[in-house]
Parts: C-alpha cells; sequence; structure tokens
C-alpha cells in the first residue's frame, strides 16, 4: 500500500531540448497528490537538472553511455528499477526505450510508456525493428503530433490503435510579461537600428535548415539592409554557419546569441519567427511563438501544420527551398497589418490547443488508466493500492 503512483521518467540528457523540456514539465507540473515522479537521466544532466533539483524533483544520471546499444547502462537501469520500485516508466526518443524498456520488463516494472519526439525517418532498420519488438511490450505508445504516429506506423509497423497523439504544451504565463525592449537590446548588445527583426530558436543542427534561411537572409539584405537574424541555440553547426554568414557578407545582419534561459523575453524582440526545419515533430519553439504572439513562417515538415495556420497566423513554405523562404518573409515584412493579424491569431490558437495545462491533464489521464489496467489504482483521489505480478 503506497499513496501515489511512482513515475520515473527516462530521457538521454537534460541539456535545453524539446523533448527535455516536455519529460521536465510533466515532472515539475504533474498533480504531486497523485503522482511522485524522479527523472533519470541516460548520458548526462544539464540545464534542466537544476530547476528540477530546485523543485524537489529526485534526478538520477548514468554518465559515460555511448551510442548504440549500451549494456552497463541497461544494467545500471535495471539496478535502479529494483531499487526504486516505480509503478510506471516513461521514455522519450529511440535509445531511452530500447535500455529503458529493455530493463523494465525485467525489473517487472508494471507500466511502460514511450512517447516518439520525432525524428528522421526511415531510422536504421535495427532501431525501428528494435522499436517496433520492444512496442509489443509497451502499454501505451505515444506520439507529439500525427505526422509522428503516421512514420510510426508506416517505418515501425505499429497498430495505429495502439498510438495516442499528446500534443506538446507549454506554459504560456511567462509571456504575458513585457520588458523593456530598449534595455534588453542593450543587453544583448544589438544595434537599435537593425529592424525588422526576424528570429530563429533550435538546436544549430542540420536538421533545422539553418543555410537554407541564411541563404534567404543574403537576399532580403539587397532589399532591406538592415534586417537581422537573431538565432538562440546552440549545435555542431555553429563555427560553420558562422563561416557561411562570413563568407556572405552579411555578419552584420545575423547574430548568435547561444542558448539562453530569458527565450521569452528575447522573443519581445522579434517581428517575425522563421524555423526552416527539414523535420520537426510539434515543435515547442512554434508553441512558444504562438504564446508570444508571433507572426510564422514554417516549413511544411512534421507537425507544422498543426501549429502554423497558412494565411491565418503564418506562411508555410516548402522545405529546402531559398526562394521560398524569401518570398514570405518578405510578404510578411512589407504588410505591417497582416503580421498583426497572425500575431492576433497566432496567440488564440495557443490559448485553446497549447496550454501546458491541457498536455499535463492527458499524460495524467494516460498514467491513470494505464495503471488502472493493471491493479494500480488510486483509492479516494489520494491513496494507491498497488497489485504486482
Amino acid at each position: 500500500m503506497t499513496h501515489k503512483i511512482k513515475v520515473m521518467q527516462i530521457t538521454h540528457d537534460l541539456n535545453i531540448g524539446g523533448l527535455q523540456r516536455v519529460a521536465s514539465d510533466i515532472a515539475l507540473n504533474i498533480d504531486q497528490t497523485k503522482f511522485e515522479v524522479s527523472v533519470c537521466a541516460l548520458r548526462e544532466g544539464g540545464p534542466f537538472e537544476d530547476e528540477l533539483l530546485e523543485a524537489g524533483i529526485k534526478v538520477i544520471k548514468l554518465p559515460a553511455i555511448h551510442n548504440g546499444v549500451d549494456y552497463l547502462s541497461f544494467w545500471k537501469l535495471f539496478k535502479i528499477f529494483k531499487k526504486e520500485e516505480p509503478h510506471l516508466i516513461h521514455t522519450h526518443n529511440t535509445q531511452p526505450l530500447l535500455d529503458g524498456i529493455t530493463a523494465a520488463i525485467l525489473a517487472n516494472v508494471p507500466v511502460r510508456i514511450h512517447t516518439d519526439h520525432a525524428r528522421r525517418f526511415p531510422d536504421k532498420r535495427r532501431y525501428m525493428y528494435a522499436e517496433w519488438l520492444l512496442s509489443h511490450f509497451t502499454d501505451r505508445m505515444i506520439a507529439v503530433s500525427e505526422s509522428t504516429k503516421a512514420d510510426l506506423v508506416k517505418y515501425e509497423k505499429i497498430k495505429p490503435e495502439k498510438i495516442e497523439v499528446v500534443q506538446n504544451g507549454i506554459d504560456g504565463i511567462k509571456y504575458l510579461d513585457k520588458i523593456n525592449i530598449e534595455e534588453k537590446k542593450r543587453e544583448l548588445c544589438i544595434d537599435n537600428t537593425l529592424n525588422p527583426v526576424l528570429g530563429f530558436v533550435g538546436r544549430l543542427s542540420n536538421e533545422k535548415g539553418l543555410t537554407y534561411l541564411i541563404k534567404a537572409i543574403k537576399l532580403l539584405v539587397k532589399e532591406f539592409p538592415d534586417v537581422l537574424l537573431l538565432i538562440i541555440g546552440e549545435g555542431e553547426l555553429l563555427n560553420d554557419l558562422k563561416l557561411e554568414t562570413m563568407e556572405l557578407g552579411i555578419e552584420r545582419n545575423v547574430s548568435f546569441l547561444g542558448p539562453r534561459f530569458d527565450v521569452s523575453e528575447v522573443m519581445q524582440l522579434f517581428d517575425i519567427f522563421v524555423l526552416p526545419s527539414e523535420r520537426e515533430g510539434l515543435s515547442l519553439v512554434l508553441i512558444e511563438a504562438t504564446a508570444a504572439s508571433l507572426p510564422i513562417v514554417a516549413t511544411d515538415v512534421g507537425g507544422n501544420r498543426q501549429v502554423v495556420k497558412n494565411g491565418r497566423n503564418g506562411l508555410i513554405v516548402k522545405p529546402k527551398d531559398v526562394l521560398s523562404l524569401y518570398n514570405a518573409i518578405k510578404q510578411l515584412m512589407m504588410d505591417k497589418n497582416l503580421q498583426k493579424k497572425f500575431a492576433r491569431h497566432s496567440f488564440n490558437l495557443f490559448k485553446s490547443n497549447f496550454s501546458l495545462e491541457k498536455m499535463i491533464e492527458k499524460y495524467e489521464a494516460i498514467y491513470q488508466s494505464s495503471c488502472a489496467e493493471k491493479g494500480i489504482r488510486l483509492r479516494n483521489s489520494v491513496h494507491l493500492e498497488s497489485i504486482r505480478n
């Protein structure tokens, strides 16, 4: 007999990223009277670790994990599960699924849930086969968008009725707090004469398509010499992208701000948000852009159309297409009324569909119903009766 359902979130790490944000938000915002949540990072901690620890959330780290199947990490997870005795584990993306679900089966963890946050398909064949196999031992498979669900059905042959879509959500309160724009520009050393301001937030990696956006900026500079692109994030392409801006002669028009925890404040400097990705699941930064009441230009990939309604709160363009990006951004830059219309509809869309509360409610319902199917039930909304096989 225990008082709460013990849930363990399992991620690759706790660095800045969409799935790490989701896992942390679940741990931080779930009903503490019903659930006791911990977070396990397979590789390392990161910025989200501090946030979790400050809130009193238990964080477990397994350092020195290698790419691919790591039998040591699997064995460590097995021992952790035997010690912690979670009623439910919730894995996020491939490596946590491979190690976590396998260890959970052998450790007799009653409930196993997995969320796919979208990745490049088709993936390596051995990974797709392993995920198909482990899906038979997973109680719920969750996709962050309809397009991600379609990929899991098409490439991993997972039955569609096994997969539930839970859209990502964020806390929109901080996006309502107005800042002093001039002070923030001085803090970031931004030339006040540069405008309009375009913004990108995300990892600096190939799938984000930043090289196409930088090339589009080169075209825009010919007509709008004072346009500025602010790039928030870090990643393996940072030096390559900086070199590209120098080779194109647009260093003045592109500013790399690095990873930041004041994204909601910096977004208030943006006139237009741009996401030129080659692939996406359900992008948290797009949702952040709607919470910040921004007009959006985004590529037609993944779940972007769930957030950007073409012609209503933004413009959808073809991926890997510099001219499409250029034309869409130019259209918005030249039409202030259209910017205002898109901004208004962005915030309305956020309120209706992408609040953190909606996401948490759905995960809580999934946790409770999955546990109930295994004989694990909350009694009188607080107490829990646990029947382990």
